[in-house]
């Protein structure tokens, strides 16, 4: 068993909101992105490199000893990379030309021996408060041939890596168990679990004439964490897929109340774009906690303002509206939907 500690630093989340809760972790992994060898030499030593600073500890575990058989040197354990998806390069749009590159931190599954994998990503101990809840985002680096799964677990006593102090399951990803005949998800077998790309979101769709085999978003989960109120826990992140590829994530997240956190700010709307890259039309789809008035804007690289769609008051719940995107110029661009209780943005493609 391989047991190495990562220290990575904290980067706080940015934006105007009118209601704010506390950030008790936060964790983006761009660290790597200034010392991009950062999480492979800490797997290889143990030591961090001269100059690096950072807040947090994590614990960066391969129990499972297999080593890559991909043929490409990936590395035992996590380790930093670039996101999958093209939509997913850049991290903002904001103050930057060109904007600023994206790291995710990643697990391999696909080994020379074969085996099941146990890759454990575990957080330092967090103290929560009455009403906290861990966010999170990933992407598999192809769906549904070879989908990578992994599972969220909890320990109330512990960071050592076993499955029975890690008992508490928040959340399972499907892997691929048995691959299909076509390039949908109909013929192919999954384990239990979600299993990313089914819906028809989140993924980059290959064209008519490809394998069933579309690159994965990095999209967000959450998981409540009422049940171990005002506890001390761990959270860890675990890769468990046999013979698939790589799994990806990114921007971890605790956010909760206690008084000595970080400010953080709240953000309920829920956007997502499809389809993402678009060529002529862009729909944007959100979610309303109250009656607010709507302002949607899309941005370029340069954080210029391209165009703004006004829908005025609109009661609570889902709706949606639609940019055209046939008269722009190809390349990256951000849509912020803007509300009188928070703002969200996301990263839109066009092509």
């Amino acid at each position: 068993m391989k047991k190495i500690y990562l220290l990575l630093s904290m980067f706080l989340l940015t934006g105007t909101f009118v209601k704010a809760q506390d950030t008790l972790l936060f964790e983006d992994f761009e660290l790597a992105r200034f010392y991009d060898t950062l999480l492979i030499d800490c797997q290889v030593s143990g030591t961090v490199p001269p100059g690096v600073t950072g807040d947090i500890n994590w614990y960066n575990m391969d129990s499972d000893g297999d080593p890559d058989g991909s043929g490409g040197g990936r590395p035992d354990g996590w380790f930093a990379l670039q996101p999958f998806s093209v939509v997913d390069q850049y991290e903002t749009v904001y103050g930057g030309t060109p904007p600023d590159t994206n790291t995710v931190i990643g697990a391999n599954t696909w080994t020379a021996g074969l085996l099941p994998q146990m890759n454990w990503l575990i957080t330092s101990s967090v103290q929560l408060g009455s009403a906290d809840t861990l966010f999170w985002k990933s992407a598999p680096r192809q769906t549904p041939r070879y989908l990578d799964g992994y599972e969220v677990r909890l320990s109330t006593t512990t960071n050592a890596d076993n499955t029975s102090a890690f008992s508490n399951v928040l959340f399972n990803a499907a892997e691929m168990t048995a691959t299909g005949s076509d390039t949908t998800f109909s013929t192919f077998t999954f384990s239990t679990g979600f299993v990313h790309g089914q819906d028809g979101t989140y993924i980059d769709y290959t064209d008519g004439s490809a394998t069933a085999v579309h690159q994965g978003q990095l999209r967000t989960f959450s998981a409540p964490l009422n049940a171990y109120a005002n506890m001390a826990v761990y959270v860890a992140f675990i890769s468990t897929s046999t013979d698939d590829n790589l799994i990806s994530l990114d921007d971890v997240l605790i956010r909760g109340t206690l008084f000595n956190g970080i400010n953080e700010n709240k953000n309920d709307i829920a956007l997502n774009l499809f389809p993402n890259p678009a060529t002529d039309n862009v729909q944007v789809n959100y979610t309303l906690t109250s009656e607010t008035i709507v302002t949607i804007s899309l941005f370029d690289v340069t954080g210029k303002l391209v165009s703004t769609v006004s829908e005025g008051s609109q009661a609570q719940g889902r709706h949606f509206a639609h940019i055209n995107t046939s008269s722009i110029a190809k390349g990256f661009y951000t849509v912020k939907v803007e509300t009188s209780f928070g703002q969200s943005t996301s990263k839109l493609i066009v092509r």
